[in-house]
């Protein structure tokens, strides 16, 4: 099952926390925590489903979490005396190679989730980009269809929004 379910169960981790190591990190505390309440899943209830719940659990509660608490002053001193902030924090300049329009693109699509709040994007990504059903999204969100609906809704309008505020770049829509 977890061959089965993983890669979704990454692709989702993802795209919710922007980025791999954090993704990887999501995944694999929510495979710990299934299988160490393995007795409580429901054998006629998709596995994926399950796991995706889990996972999403496992992300709002490091929102919750570390959300406040965790910022940095850029103005302050660098963490290590032997260099800058502009060493630490990586550019933004686009790599170059035959890749780069489609990093560009997925870069784009990246940011405008992570402006969206933690139960829109949530709602987005497993709807438009893990293709799963209203149903199974309010299983995983805990929460009824009608206010899975919404959230897409919102969510992609926000999405929308925040598009059309970004500088122009090299991508180009076909």
């Amino acid at each position: 099952m977890i061959r089965r379910c993983g890669e979704k169960a990454y692709n989702f981790a993802y795209r919710l926390s922007g980025n791999e190591q954090d993704a990887w990190d999501l995944v694999q505390e929510a495979l710990v925590r299934a299988w160490q309440h393995h007795d409580s899943y429901d054998k006629s209830r998709p596995f994926e489903t399950w796991l995706c719940k889990i996972l999403h659990n496992i992300y709002l509660d490091g929102v919750r979490r570390y959300a406040h608490g965790h910022t940095v002053s850029l103005d302050a001193p660098a963490p290590r005396e032997d260099t800058s902030w502009d060493e630490l924090l990586p550019g933004d300049d686009p790599e170059p190679g035959s890749g780069m329009l489609r990093r560009e693109e997925d870069e784009l699509v990246q940011k405008t989730l992570n402006s969206l709040p933690p139960h829109y994007r949530a709602a987005v990504v497993l709807c438009d980009m893990e293709g799963l059903s209203y149903e199974q999204i309010g299983e995983i969100m805990s929460c009824p269809v009608g206010t899975v609906r919404s959230r897409i809704h919102q969510g992609r309008a926000l999405a929308r929004r925040a598009l059309t505020q970004q500088p122009k770049t090299g991508v180009r829509s076909s």
